[in-house]
């Protein structure tokens, strides 16, 4: 008993943990079923072009958003350069563009007679008829684009989190601030930039609206044509288990190469950063530099959007479209906050009892690289089962059925956001939970403070720019979320991501740009707020 007490908050992790794992345990029952016809088709023939694909996405993806988010990331942390306040924050805006709008607008900017397409022609003197913008290419460049902040975030975080000690001894030991960039700056906050590539990884293969809409053969597209098109779970299961496989080998490889490396800060030797002045050629370098993504990501879809919604903006409804913004901000705000809760205790109980709780932590962050549909799934067979269960009993009793409890109402919704989004929250807050050194925890013990007050009082108010950024991400997400909320929602929900599918999906893009910039427009003032925090 003196142990189950002493390790409660361990076991509490592994108890939540096991809730979000349970849709996954759900799928991983697809192993047993037998391949049909169907599968033995898919596996002999698209199977492996689904596996490069995906691949060749998820790799340069990677690579793409490492690049990009780190180095902006160092350079509006360690250097002053013409508009930084401004730059610093206009980084995180691709955050709030979902990533299939970004596929809408170039598909259509470097089309035949688009835009970009007529510019390009002007400036290098050659005919651009068209540029074939629906290939992995095109893909490719929308998820860098797209994803970057995701590191810029968690990278700019790490980057101001680390005490000006150490960049000061590097400097006396004679090191450029090149060195110190990758000698320094990248060992330390690696946790962080791991995070953050983890995210884009996860995202990148979990993603349908790019691939269907250019055309790319992916797992996840795979999965939409087993289900929808083919009506076959038992391969859209199989094709999702080959997805739990490849993320699940991904996160052990970085584990395994983490080992048991720790951060030791000495809290009292923590020092401020000093910002370095760059000279007006370097310092327009670096403005460029950090431009480029913020308009290639964000400046030229949005006033592509504002240019396509001027010409609709007549056709708008007032009411219901408030009550599109009201439901999905709803939405999107008590999945946010379940999603930080569950990753909160999940982390700290890993943090009090690594061996026991860490295992079970690692699988209930899988759901992130699951496809919305086949996390709905997952969730719909277990409540389905509930709600047969307690409408028998309720009729064996009290002779009156209560209809769909669970599935038929915002239950099954938020746990499959649960389950999608989790990973995302984890990784946030525990980048932030793992730069805490644990002698502060032993302090606090020592002079008589419970587990629950340590939590409270020491690691949630140290590790709070985490806290809030798995907050933000997650809200954002939820807004910008299709899939699973086109099959579990309630009946007369519509959010703002439907509604723009249902345009899109007519061609009307003219249309659908205003429930897009009201994504937008939304997730810019916590973008926002969350910027100037973590500073």
């Amino acid at each position: 008993m003196f142990i189950f007490f002493k390790n409660s908050w361990a076991y509490l992790s592994i108890i939540l943990s096991l809730i979000v794992i349970l849709p996954i345990i759900i799928i991983l029952f697809f192993l047993f079923y037998s391949g049909n016809d169907t599968w033995t088709h898919l596996k002999d023939t698209v199977l492996t072009t689904y596996a490069i694909n995906s691949f060749i996405l998820l790799v340069f993806s990677a690579i793409g958003t490492l690049i990009i988010g780190t180095l902006s990331a160092w350079l509006v942390v360690m250097f002053i350069f013409p508009f930084k306040k401004y730059i610093e924050w206009l980084l995180v805006l691709p955050l709030a563009i979902p990533s299939y709008a970004l596929a809408y607008v170039y598909s259509d900017l470097l089309n035949y007679g688009g835009f970009l397409t007529t510019l390009l022609s002007f400036i290098f003197f050659t005919e651009f008829n068209t540029i074939n913008f629906y290939s992995i290419y095109g893909g490719i460049f929308v998820f860098i684009f797209s994803l970057y902040p995701y590191v810029y975030l968690l990278a700019r975080q790490a980057f101001i989190a680390q005490s000006g000690t150490y960049i000061e001894v590097a400097k006396v030991s004679g090191l450029s601030m090149l060195s110190i960039f990758y000698k320094v700056a990248i060992p330390l906050g690696r946790p962080a930039l791991i995070g953050g590539v983890m995210l884009v990884m996860m995202e990148t293969l979990a993603d349908f609206g790019v691939a269907d809409y250019l055309g790319i053969e992916t797992f996840t597209k795979g999965i939409y044509k087993a289900w929808f098109n083919l009506g076959d779970i038992v391969s859209a299961g199989k094709l999702s288990i080959i997805l739990l496989i490849f993320i699940s080998f991904i996160i052990s490889i970085e584990k395994f190469f983490r080992g048991k490396s720790e951060f030791t800060n000495d809290v009292r030797a923590l020092r401020n950063l000093k910002y370095n002045k760059l000279n007006t050629l370097i310092g327009i370098m670096a403005l460029v530099i950090c431009a480029i993504p913020v308009i290639i990501g964000f400046i030229i879809p949005f006033v592509t959007l504002i240019n396509w919604a001027i010409g609709n903006i007549n056709n708008i409804n007032i009411y219901n479209f408030f009550n599109l913004v009201f439901s999905s901000f709803m939405l999107a705000l008590v999945a946010s906050i379940i999603c930080i809760i569950f990753a909160i205790i999940i982390i700290y109980g890993v943090r009090t009892n690594k061996k026991i709780a860490s295992p079970f932590a690692r699988l209930a962050s899988l759901g992130y690289s699951i496809p919305g549909a086949v996390a709905a799934v997952g969730v719909l067979i277990p409540l389905a089962w509930l709600d047969n269960l307690i409408n028998s009993i309720s009729l064996s009793y009290f002779e009156t059925s209560f209809g769909l409890i669970l599935t038929g109402s915002w239950f099954a919704l938020l746990f499959a956001y649960l389950v999608r989004f989790l990973a995302l929250s984890m990784n946030s807050v525990e980048s932030s939970f793992i730069k805490i050194p644990k002698s502060l925890d032993y302090v606090a013990k020592v002079l008589g403070s419970s587990n629950s007050k340590i939590l409270t009082k020491v690691n949630a108010r140290i590790g709070f720019g985490g806290i809030s950024l798995g907050l933000l991400i997650v809200f954002v997400d939820v807004l910008k979320e299709l899939p699973a909320t086109m099959i579990l929602r309630p009946f007369g929900l519509n959010t703002l991501a439907i509604k723009a599918h249902e345009y899109a999906i007519d061609e009307r893009l003219g249309d659908a740009s205003i429930p897009l910039l009201a994504i937008i427009v939304v997730c810019l003032i916590p973008l926002y707020i969350l910027s100037r925090r973590i500073r």
